[in-house]
């Protein structure tokens, strides 16, 4: 079929057609670009939740190790100990269980005490030394 088959009229309907075809063309073409405008907004918001939550989750961290700190120092308070196990403490006296304790019962105290003490773990070496001292005593009585 030729232009020149085509009557007049089917030609304004074919027109009128194609000048439909190019508005719900440009209607979605806007409704598109209404959605990914959307969807980009969602993805910012979601970022920035995100980062939110980290932030709250680390500040969240730090303020339970400061509480359980806090608290840790004053459970040794309360226990008549200094507030700070780091700190140099007179040496340890357990003298008063000379004789109570079987070679067994030593060697488990000094490996609880190597466990939270020992350099090796993060302890204090000086508190290290100081039980690995007491308890040599213990042994010699």
């Amino acid at each position: 079929m030729s232009s020149e088959n085509i009557s007049q009229r089917e030609y304004e309907l074919l027109h009128r057609e194609l000048g439909e075809a190019h508005a719900q063309n440009r209607s979605l073409r806007r409704q598109l670009e209404k959605a990914l405008a959307a969807v980009t907004e969602s993805q910012r918001a979601h970022a920035k939740m995100v980062a939110t939550l980290t932030e709250t989750m680390r500040e969240n961290t730090v303020l339970t190790n400061d509480r359980d700190m806090w608290r840790h120092r004053a459970q040794r308070m309360d226990a008549g100990l200094s507030a700070d196990p780091d700190s140099t403490a007179a040496p340890i006296d357990i003298s008063a269980l000379a004789g109570q304790l079987s070679e067994d019962e030593v060697n488990a105290i000094r490996k609880a005490m190597a466990r939270i003490h020992h350099p090796d773990v993060g302890g204090n070496p000086e508190r290290m030394k100081a039980w690995n001292a007491a308890l040599d005593r213990l042994g010699r009585d």
